[in-house]
């Protein structure tokens, strides 16, 4: 008779996984860290590992999936608690805390390690898609304008957190920096053309 599986407890063994995985790729990079380093930070097997995530590309996929879901999380949760403006700003500085994480240099080149590859691409573009749709949402509610005509606009703030999030590979953000200047950004958006 086949075992039940409790889902709770399914969920729970791959999330410790997936963090013992972050902590490998950050720690190593993508193509130093091995499964067999992975399972022993984790504390299971390495069936248990290859039942989860049958091989390393799987893991990092799982790490980035893990990413992506989180931050669609925080994007609703700011969504709910503030709009316009403070949204935006609020994502900055939710990214400014981010980027402090000790882990967040060293995965960021673990994956640049693997970008390349097509289902890694495909996981950053859907959290791409789902940042920048949220910006365009709030900098329309700021600027009171559809938010179809904000998505040039979305994309300059992103592309500024993404500017603050290479820099944080070499050294730390001073704290507020990053949400000062998508403050300043957002005013110059706010003035009309010259």
């Amino acid at each position: 008779m086949p075992r039940r599986r409790d889902p709770e407890r399914f969920e729970e063994r791959r999330a410790v996984i997936l963090d013992a995985a972050a902590a490998e790729f950050a720690a190593s990079g993508y193509v130093a860290a091995t499964t067999a380093s992975i399972y022993r930070r984790a504390g299971v097997s390495s069936g248990t590992l290859f039942h989860y995530f049958p091989t390393k590309l799987d893991l990092v996929l799982g790490v980035l999936e893990s990413g992506r879901s989180e931050t669609a999380r925080v994007l609703s949760q700011i969504g709910e608690a503030t709009a316009g403006e403070d949204a935006v700003l609020a994502y900055a500085a939710h990214v400014e805390a981010e980027l402090a994480d000790e882990l967040y240099p060293g995965l960021v080149r673990a994956v640049g390690d693997v970008e390349r590859l097509e289902p890694v691409r495909a996981v950053l573009a859907a959290e791409t898609a789902v940042i920048d749709e949220f910006l365009a949402h709030h900098l329309a509610r700021h600027l009171e304008v559809d938010p179809s005509a904000c998505r040039s606009d979305a994309r300059a703030v992103r592309w500024l957190l993404d500017g603050a999030s290479g820099d944080a590979l070499a050294e730390p953000i001073p704290p507020g920096s990053l949400v000062d200047a998508v403050r300043t950004l957002l005013t110059g958006m706010s003035r009309p053309p010259l």
